[in-house]
């Protein structure tokens, strides 16, 4: 299927109206009642239980759950907090004037945890050296993934307003579909400017465009098997899913990102799978794919606490809800899974 650019980010408008399950029923059901006080029930949350919800899950891994349990609710009341008041998104905006970004980071401290989680990627980034075939994979945002290899760094749906510092640190990126909450466009920017590829099916770098359903590139030691995949049905075909190689031989490790995709029987890796990243509530069986089209040794949701969600039936998902929920099934039937948080390295 081919479309240009102008009718693909047309798609990419009608998508907004897609509905996404949510979390929290009772303030939806709120909301959709027109409520006046929506969040009465959501205690606030002070400086001090927040910073130490913060601490725990920054001393902490994916691995340790019950750890971390008692973390999970603090951080999503205090971002169903910030429901209704959108001055929260001029600290996720990459061109926020300074001072509306300090207002807001001071009137939703969860958002200090927004930077904090980037700066502790970059750091470690830096400073981690990886040798073998096993990469280090670290979860920022989103679906946002940064890995590095032995042999090159590379960024995955790379989505916060702190991320054109990367470019210089990233020898390529990858993107899975042209809507805001999985791209930056200062960063792809600077990434062309520097003549780093990003690949990605709306972005139109020279020899980078993918709008085929399926193609592979080859980046150093590094193999991108792309495919196309429906986001939902409004929008067929318009994500672009990676099944990336890294290394070569036996001892390669496979990483399989599935972006937005929706449907278990577009997922189409060329081999097992190392690990499996999926968004937790578009609407994708994450059981069906295990079974039939996925065979990862890890399974990982992601796209929990998407902030440019939040509000009425396209909330962003609570830690317990979706995410939680697909881990301790997968387990349950034998499969390997964790959930990750801001700033986790994963592998």
């Amino acid at each position: 299927m081919k479309t240009n650019r102008r009718a693909f980010i047309a798609l990419g408008a009608a998508a907004a109206t897609g509905l996404v399950r949510g979390q929290s029923a009772e303030i939806r059901r709120r909301v959709q009642k027109k409520d006046p006080d929506p969040l009465r029930d959501v205690a606030p949350v002070t400086d001090a239980e927040l910073e130490a919800a913060i601490k725990t899950l920054e001393e902490t891994t994916l691995r340790d759950e019950e750890a971390r349990a008692a973390a999970y609710p603090v951080i999503q009341r205090a971002i169903d907090r910030m429901e209704f008041d959108v001055s929260f998104k001029d600290a996720i905006r990459e061109a926020s004037p300074a001072k509306k970004v300090a207002a807001a980071l001071a009137k939703f401290p969860v958002l200090r945890w927004y930077d904090r989680a980037f700066d502790r990627v970059a750091e470690q980034l830096v400073s981690t050296k990886v040798e073998g075939d096993r990469p280090a994979i670290w979860y920022l945002y989103n679906m946002g993934l940064v890995v590095k290899t032995k042999s090159c760094t590379f960024g995955i749906d790379i989505c916060h307003r702190k991320a054109p510092a990367l470019a210089q640190h990233l020898d390529f990126l990858l993107t899975t579909h042209n809507h805001g909450d999985h791209y930056n466009m200062p960063l792809h920017k600077k990434m062309g400017a520097l003549k780093k590829p990003v690949l990605s099916n709306f972005f139109l770098l020279r020899g980078w465009y993918c709008r085929e359903m399926e193609k592979t590139f080859k980046i150093k030691d590094v193999t991108i098997h792309c495919t196309a995949a429906d986001h939902n049905k409004q929008l067929p075909w318009a994500v672009t899913t990676y099944e990336v190689v890294c290394g070569e031989g036996p001892g390669a490790f496979s990483i399989f990102h599935s972006g937005d995709c929706n449907r278990a029987d577009h997922l189409k890796p060329h081999g097992k799978p190392d690990i499996f990243f999926g968004h937790c509530a578009i609407g994708l069986d994450f059981m069906e794919a295990a079974k039939n089209t996925m065979p990862a040794g890890m399974y990982v949701p992601l796209h929990h606490q998407e902030l440019g969600h939040l509000g009425g039936p396209w909330r962003c998902v609570a830690y317990e809800d979706e995410p939680l929920k697909i881990v301790r099934a997968l387990r349950d039937a034998g499969y390997k899974s964790f959930m990750p948080v801001w700033g986790d390295r994963i592998v």
